[in-house]
């Protein structure tokens, strides 16, 4: 995340995708940054992506970290572990024709949790999927529910079908991290003004004492 600087606003960000495999985490960050819908992806290895987006008229800098982890126990923990600590803001995937995708988001929130030692932690909830209605195992519903009891933003979409619903979920996570990272810089001022009330309060009890002796 950006550091505080003379225009104290938030210029490069870093995301992160995190849930099972083949729930579409890939085809929704590619459709983010180039508006085309691939649906058949193997990699194998955790993938950053690098664009520059427009949202609310600032421009900002992202790197999108494409995580292949499926599971967030054992082995595979440790290197979800480091992407988490790298990422300011996460976007939490499933897809509606599969519940163990479902299932696994409360794991990863609370490892979010977890590792970040904070709550609220910019993080939205994403449901794929939403056009393979025949194949549908999670209602609508169940995601409002879970993304609500998580306090997270929720969208259902179709990365093959709609690019605005893509560019609407990402642009919201955007908007989160630029908050937080605002209340971090509200955060510090306070922090070095009461520091320095001490440093004065400090000098004014020491020049006191010198003055009685």
């Amino acid at each position: 995340m950006t550091e505080p600087g003379p225009s104290r606003k938030l210029t490069r960000a870093k995301l992160v995708l995190l849930g099972r495999d083949n729930c579409g985490k890939t085809a929704l960050c590619v459709r983010f940054i180039t508006k085309r819908f691939i649906g058949e992806y193997d990699h194998k290895k955790e993938v950053t992506y690098r664009c520059r987006k427009t949202v609310d008229k600032e421009t900002i800098d992202l790197e999108i970290l494409d995580t292949v982890n499926k599971e967030c126990v054992g082995p595979a923990a440790s290197s979800l572990e480091s992407s988490i600590k790298w990422g300011d803001g996460f976007l939490i995937v499933y897809s509606v024709t599969d519940h163990s995708s479902f299932e696994a988001v409360s794991r990863l929130k609370r490892l979010i949790d977890h590792v970040k030692q904070t709550l609220g932690i910019p993080t939205v909830i994403v449901a794929n999927k939403s056009d393979m209605e025949n194949g549908r195992v999670v209602r609508t519903e169940e995601g409002q529910a879970l993304a609500q009891d998580l306090r997270c933003s929720f969208f259902e979409l179709s990365v093959a079908e709609s690019l605005s619903s893509v560019e609407v979920a990402f642009e919201q996570l955007i908007r989160e991290v630029r908050l937080e990272f605002q209340r971090h810089l509200l955060a510090m001022d306070k922090r070095s003004r009461m520091l320095q009330m001490r440093h004065v309060l400090k000098n004014k009890l020491t020049r006191s004492k010198t003055m009685q002796w």
